[in-house]
């Protein structure tokens, strides 16, 4: 399209110097210098009105259209980086305590304000999951506002909402952007997990997955996927939501309360390209977004596996099943293996193939964080065109107060905050 377009102006066609000027921009593959917001499609509208006559009308239409399609967005200027949302994955954690020591992990120059935070720093201690609920349950906005709810979590959500949110105002929120750090007991390998209320989070993941598939083609990552969950901010209840803009990391296997070598790489990798993402964002550059990309969508539902009264398992996961997240699994396909060897097939519920995730995940054999294993269809979705507005972007820290085990990450140095 560039040499084409340069071609057209060189040719005689351009009005005037501008228009030769623009050509040269053209070969070199720059962008518009007076519409940089907008990126490369601002500098073919430009063009098209430049060109002039009947020749460029489908181009003016065309380039219209692109120009309509970018998304503006605010700078992440703001960013936090959450591990120990559960207390037993360490593997976020690692990383935390790595940052401190080496900033430019994750510290980027754009960013004016990266806090490294301890969601949950009783449950950490402990190694368990939560100390009285689930964390990344209690972040609605109705569970936010209720002063009677008493449980350590749920005061703890309120901690972090004053500290990064607040959820019930999203543009008065304090962060930019919520990455949330997660291991999981399932084969997920790297997984990006955004909720469509952040067209950034979608945007982020799904460049992400891109800039790391040579590595994984070397072998020297796993797979990497990008999970679509199916929540509006309102409606979600994890952590991230509390953010103007938020994704969450999965890395598995892991099992939980120890850490892994492998793991704690991935981990490090996955989000220092993530704060790679958002360097390229904030900085203009032309992140060469796909139009669609394949996800999984995450359609909120689970198949429990099979309980007593009491709530234990009365059936294992079938061979055929284990280890097999992101691959399909058939009506009438193996699920689970009953107590006396009689196997439970998938009945179709949910369509005749579904893509399972989070198989035989440790957490969800509690009924706090869900029963089950999840059910997510493979599906095209469009890729947000995010570009940064400059005149949306804003500058400052991130608030304080949020207690033990937070850190800031910045230039040469890491220190503690309170």
């Amino acid at each position: 399209v560039w040499p084409a377009m340069a071609a057209v102006l060189s040719s005689g066609s351009s009005r005037g110097p501008s228009g030769r000027a623009f050509a040269a921009d053209l070969r070199r593959g720059g962008r518009c210098r007076r519409h940089a917001n907008a990126g490369t499609l601002c500098t073919v509208a430009a063009l098209a009105a430049l060109i002039g006559g009947a020749a460029s009308l489908d181009l003016c239409r065309a380039a219209s259209a692109a120009v309509a399609s970018v998304l503006p967005v605010r700078a992440l200027e703001r960013v936090a980086i959450v591990c120990a949302t559960h207390g037993n994955e360490l593997t976020g954690e690692w990383l935390k305590l790595r940052a401190e020591r080496r900033p430019e992990l994750v510290q980027r120059q754009s960013i004016s304000s990266l806090k490294l935070l301890v969601a949950n720093p009783a449950a950490l201690n402990a190694t368990r999951r939560f100390v009285d609920e689930d964390l990344n349950r209690q972040f609605l906005v109705e569970s936010l506002g209720n002063m009677s709810l008493a449980s350590y979590e749920a005061q703890r959500a309120k901690v972090l909402d004053a500290c990064l949110g607040p959820k019930s105002s999203r543009e008065e929120a304090a962060a930019d952007f919520v990455v949330d750090l997660h291991t999981t007991t399932s084969s997920m390998g790297i997984t990006y997990i955004a909720e469509p209320w952040s067209p950034v989070g979608v945007a982020a993941a799904c460049w992400c997955k891109r800039q790391l598939q040579p590595i994984v083609d070397a072998g020297e990552l796993p797979e990497v996927r990008v999970v679509l969950e199916s929540l509006d901010r309102a409606s979600s209840p994890h952590l991230i939501s509390v953010g103007r803009e938020g994704i969450m990391i999965e890395i598995g296997p892991v099992p939980q309360g120890l850490l892994r070598a492998d793991a704690c790489r991935w981990m490090e990798v996955s989000t220092s390209t993530l704060m790679d993402f958002v360097e390229a964002l904030n900085s203009g550059q032309d992140l060469n977004l796909p139009p669609t990309a394949m996800v999984f969508r995450d359609i909120s539902e689970k198949i429990p596996i099979p309980c007593d009264a009491d709530g234990r398992p009365t059936a294992i996961f079938h061979p055929d099943l284990q280890g097999k997240d992101f691959e399909p699994l058939h009506k009438g396909d193996p699920m689970f293996s009953g107590l006396d060897g009689e196997v439970i097939r998938y009945d179709g519920e949910h369509g005749d193939v579904i893509w399972p995730i989070f198989v035989n995940e440790a957490a969800y054999y509690l009924r706090e964080s869900g029963l089950g294993f999840g059910v997510a269809l493979f599906e095209e979705v469009d890729v947000p065109a995010v570009v940064v507005d400059a005149s949306l972007s804003r500058r400052g820290a991130l608030r304080g107060g949020v207690g033990a085990g937070v850190s800031e990450a910045g230039g040469a140095t890491a220190k503690g905050v309170t």
